[in-house]
């Protein structure tokens, strides 16, 4: 004998919200995968049946029909995961940013991604990535005593 799953019930804003979200064309896919198996509890579909429409498995669709239950529409998406948090943050980016601004170190013509990294006592890598992600691309600064000195080795 099958169990029968509790009428699960929402207000009108969370239907519309939810309809929209099925609509949507712009939205991300799972969410709007979720928002489709919640419609599909609310008109009344069996667990199992929600759960061979979407290929996937009962407890899925159990979980998100409890979260729906649990924190309406805003339920349906992720929850933020563990790891380690981010070290360098946007405190971090605006401060390399506003360095870049000013003229570079005593001997250098121009800001290198490791004077960067040594004026900030931060690592050369951090630097290289967050200059990557900005799309900024900075020349080598040449110090002018070793641009002299291979001036003169010449």
């Amino acid at each position: 004998m099958s169990r029968k799953a509790k009428q699960l019930d929402c207000d009108l804003e969370s239907l519309q919200q939810l309809e929209a979200l099925v609509r949507s064309k712009k939205s991300e896919f799972r969410l709007v995968e979720r928002a489709r198996m919640v419609m599909a509890c609310l008109k009344g579909a069996a667990i199992r049946e929600v759960a061979e429409r979407f290929q996937t498995t009962t407890n899925t669709v159990i979980f998100w029909r409890d979260r729906f239950a649990q924190s309406g529409v805003e339920g349906l998406t992720d929850m933020p995961r563990s790891g380690r948090p981010a070290r360098y943050d946007t405190e971090f980016r605006e401060t390399v940013l506003r360095l870049l601004d000013m003229p570079p170190p005593n001997g250098r013509t121009r800001w290198s991604g490791v004077a960067i990294a040594n004026a900030l006592q931060v690592s050369d890598d951090a630097v290289s990535r967050l200059l990557r992600r900005e799309g900024i691309r900075l020349r080598s600064g040449y110090s002018l005593e070793s641009s002299v000195e291979a001036v003169q080795s010449l």
